[in-house]
């Protein structure tokens, strides 16, 4: 951990405080959605916009680092995600609160891949999972501090001040980031003149997004998706399938409190205390990564999340959604940083960010088609349908990454002969 703490203040603060920012508003969308007259199917949509707007954020985010820099972008992002609270907040219908919602989800994406990117050029290969951890877990620590935060604010002046409290935290990190050095510029003057893969191997030439050099310039999007289509086409679905589970827990546990009678505030408290066992394992996923392999730490996650969506079928009261949500978020919890450590892995060593936005990109088509899949199962066959049928495409996600992962990272990252 020693070895992290110079990223703490320029990387890891403004993620936390963005994180928290979005998170203040998970646990009153869907209440909030079904006071302007949105049904159970409608609720969990706007509670998915979040993810929805990650996705479209995805595909301009990339060429936004390439040209701004991460830290201008990050300060674009924050700016656009307190606009986007602050529509949602004002909004009198359905469709007001949905385009505010999906503004705060792409400007979670743009600020995201800042982030990755930075950390994917910087730190060593031997502490990268270790860094992507500690980054995962900075969204882990948003997801507790968020619903603890606002479940009071709720109670005391209603549902707007959670987006209130939204706002005045995106506001902080924009500011924080304009009055702080480019992290880039102070982090890069303390590393050695070698590249930070140089003590280990390349972990996959295989795959053509590898193919760039260093007087190339950054290849757009696009261009990354068609050179880098065999591995976002096996590799990439199986993490579409981890973020299609972590998505569903924040969307389905607001959604089943609902439908077994919690209140919003009830349903906050739980959501803040299952952000607390989220953070309890986020450093030991890097160290597992690191030491056994990245198969050790994804597998368990994915078929963690699998068993505990089935495990809401039976939940009737407030106490088993208690218990069920902290199993959920400790499975969750174990795969801190398991996706942006995959995706350094297997991105080229300059112009990172492009293959970064594709992997993304695909990651969060999984989070963005989980909405989707809950509510149009809800409204054909019950939010008991929604629970099961996720649980089965996380088992599906599972095999994908066994079976693929080896094709594309060595032994020493993908821990497959440890296995």
């Amino acid at each position: 951990m020693n070895q992290l703490r110079r990223y703490a203040v320029p990387i890891f603060l403004p993620a936390l405080l963005f994180a928290t920012a979005e998170a203040c508003l998970v646990p009153v969308l869907p209440a909030r959605a079904v006071e302007l007259g949105a049904d159970t199917a409608l609720a969990g949509l706007i509670a998915g916009m979040l993810m929805i707007g990650q996705v479209i954020g995805d595909l301009p985010s990339s060429w936004m680092v390439a040209r701004l820099g991460e830290q201008r972008t990050m300060i674009v992002a924050a700016a656009l995600g307190a606009a986007g609270a602050a529509v949602a907040a004002v909004g009198s219908s359905v469709t007001v609160l949905l385009v505010g919602t999906l503004l705060v989800g792409m400007a979670a994406a743009a600020f995201n891949l800042a982030r990755h990117a930075l950390l994917t050029e910087l730190v060593p290969v031997s502490h990268r999972a270790r860094a992507m951890s500690v980054l995962g877990g900075t969204v882990r620590g948003g997801l507790f501090l968020g619903p603890m935060l606002v479940a009071p604010l709720i109670a005391w002046f209603g549902s707007t001040s959670a987006f209130v409290a939204s706002i005045a935290l995106s506001v902080v990190v924009a500011v924080l980031l304009v009055l702080m050095p480019d992290p880039e510029t102070l982090l890069r003057a303390g590393l050695p003149a070698e590249a930070p893969t140089s003590d280990v191997p390349a972990a996959d030439q295989s795959h053509d997004a590898h193919a760039s050099d260093t007087t190339a310039s950054a290849p757009s999007l696009w261009q990354t998706l068609v050179s880098s289509r065999r591995v976002l086409a096996t590799m990439g679905l199986g993490i579409a399938a981890v973020q299609l589970l972590r998505s569903s827990r924040q969307v389905i546990l607001p959604l089943w409190g609902t439908h077994i009678g919690a209140d919003t505030e009830t349903i906050a408290l739980i959501m803040g205390i299952a952000g607390a066992l989220d953070l309890a394992l986020f450093y030991v996923s890097g160290q597992l990564m690191d030491r056994f392999g990245r198969l050790w730490v994804v597998l368990p996650t994915l078929l963690g999340l699998a068993v505990t969506h089935l495990a809401l079928l039976p939940v009737h009261g407030p106490w088993g959604l208690l218990v069920t949500a902290s199993l959920m978020s400790l499975a969750n919890g174990l795969g801190s940083g398991i996706i942006m450590t995959m995706g350094a892995d297997l991105a080229p060593e300059h112009h990172p960010a492009a293959f970064l936005g594709a992997w993304r990109l695909v990651a969060d088509a999984g989070s963005a088609s989980s909405p989707l899949i809950l509510s149009g199962l809800a409204a054909a066959a019950g939010i008991a349908a929604s629970a099961a049928v996720m649980a089965g495409l996380g088992v599906v996600g599972a095999w994908l990454l066994w079976h693929f992962t080896p094709k594309f990272l060595p032994p020493e990252l993908s821990g497959r002969g440890r296995v």
